[in-house]
């Protein structure tokens, strides 16, 4: 009678889930190949209502002007990525971010911003001019970790 032999065992066991799991954690020191630009928070972007209160009844009438919001120095940036030419599509850009209610808002104008001007001009023009308007938000990495400062990393990408 014919019999099939006994299949062959491989010298190494198959591997176990939690090993591959294992192999794919890096070092908590190690650093992501990329930056990531986040969204502000949805809340949390306001003076605290006690704070703005205690500065109010400390302020001087002769100190100095108050500082210009964020949300205004971020709309500032990003109308000056758009100053220099002109479209329906840049002119229509460069309304809804004069007239954006939060940074929430104007991050998310961010991807039309870089198609206009990298159509424009190039991407190297257009990732110049995005870090301008980007430092007015949150970085951190693909992960999730957040950066302290945006030279954390080692290298600067524009350079």
């Amino acid at each position: 009678m014919f019999s099939t032999p006994p299949p062959k065992r491989s010298a190494k066991p198959a591997p176990r889930w939690w090993d591959a799991w294992l192999r794919k954690r890096s070092p908590r020191d190690a650093r992501p190949s990329r930056l990531e630009v986040k969204p502000p928070a949805l809340w949390g972007q306001a003076e605290p209502v006690w704070l703005a209160l205690w500065h109010w009844l400390r302020e001087d009438p002769s100190s100095e002007p108050m500082e210009t919001p964020r949300l205004e120095l971020a709309r500032q940036d990003f109308c000056t990525a758009l100053n220099d030419f002109r479209s329906e599509d840049a002119e229509d850009l460069l309304y809804r971010a004069k007239h954006a209610r939060s940074l929430r808002e104007l991050w998310h104008l961010r991807a039309e911003l870089y198609h206009l001007i990298a159509c424009r001009f190039n991407q190297h023009e257009a990732d110049r001019r995005m870090a301008t308007v980007n430092q007015h938000f949150p970085v951190g990495t693909p992960g999730g970790r957040p950066f302290t400062t945006r030279d954390a990393h080692g290298h600067d990408h524009l350079a």
